[in-house]
C-alpha cells in the first residue's frame, strides 16, 4: 500500500500476530478498507480491544494456541478467550464486515502493550522482509568487510575509529565513533541508520532473528 509523502502522518495499519511469533505490520492509505470475510476461510470472531482496535480470530480454529494474543486480550478485559492460530488487527469494525486500518495514535498504544507482553513472555517476535523494504540497522551490527550503503554507493567497512577527545560532537553524542571504510571514506557513526533489507549486515538478522523474503 503506498504512502502519501504529500502528508507523511496521515496513514493507517494493519497487523497480523502469528503464534510462533511472526508478526506482521502493513501501513499504508488510511482509505484502504479489509473485507473481514477474507481474513480467514470460516467465521471471524471480533474482539473490540478498545474504541480504536479491533482483533479479529477464527473462533473455531484446530491450530496452535496464540498465547501472545490470549495475554493481549487478557489485558484489555477478555480473559477467557480460547485464541488459536494467526490474529488480525484493524481499526473499528462496528456490526459492518469490513474494516479500516488503525490509525496511527492507536497503534502506537497497541504496539507498546505488545512490547510490554512481550518482555512479560520473554519472547521476541520477528518478521519477514521483502527485499526493497526498510529496516533499522545499528551501527554495532556492521563488521570488517560488510557493505555499508550511503547515498546509494556501497563501500566496504574497515574499522571504526573513537573521535578526539575534545571533539565538541562528543558533548551532544557521547557514543559517536566515526566508521572508516577502505576506499577512505568516513562517516560519523552512531545510533542506527535505515537501510535496504537486502543491504543489511549479518549482524542485523542475527540480532533480530527476522527473515529475508526470497526476491
Amino acid at each position: 500500500m503506498p504512502l502519501d509523502f504529500t502528508n507523511p502522518y496521515e496513514f493507517s495499519c494493519f497487523g497480523t500476530l502469528h503464534p510462533d511469533h511472526l508478526a506482521n505490520w502493513e501501513f499504508g492509505d488510511p482509505l484502504t478498507v479489509r473485507e473481514l470475510a477474507k481474513l480467514f476461510p470460516g467465521a471471524c470472531t471480533t474482539v473490540p480491544l478498545d474504541a480504536e482496535t479491533d482483533m479479529h480470530h477464527h473462533a473455531s480454529a484446530p491450530g496452535t494456541p496464540n498465547a501472545m494474543a490470549r495475554r493481549l486480550a487478557a489485558h484489555y478485559g477478555f480473559g477467557d478467550l480460547d485464541i488459536r492460530g494467526p490474529v488480525h488487527f484493524t481499526g473499528p469494525s462496528g456490526e459492518s464486515d469490513h474494516a479500516y486500518g488503525i490509525a496511527p495514535d492507536s497503534f502506537d498504544v497497541l504496539y507498546e502493550r505488545v512490547k510490554v507482553i512481550c518482555a512479560d513472555l520473554d519472547v521476541r517476535l520477528w518478521s519477514k522482509f521483502r527485499p526493497g523494504d526498510t529496516v533499522s540497522v545499528r551501527y554495532t551490527d556492521l563488521a570488517r568487510g560488510d557493505v555499508y550503503w550511503f547515498l546509494n554507493r556501497a563501500h566496504r567497512v574497515l574499522c571504526f575509529r573513537d573521535l578526539p577527545a575534545d571533539s565538541k560532537t562528543l558533548e551532544f553524542i557521547p557514543d559517536a565513533r566515526y566508521l572508516v571504510c577502505d576506499d577512505e571514506e568516513k562517516f560519523l557513526a552512531y545510533g542506527t541508520y535505515e537501510c535496504r533489507a537486502d543491504r543489511a549486515p549479518a549482524g542485523y538478522w542475527q540480532r533480530t532473528g527476522n527473515q529475508l523474503l526470497d526476491a
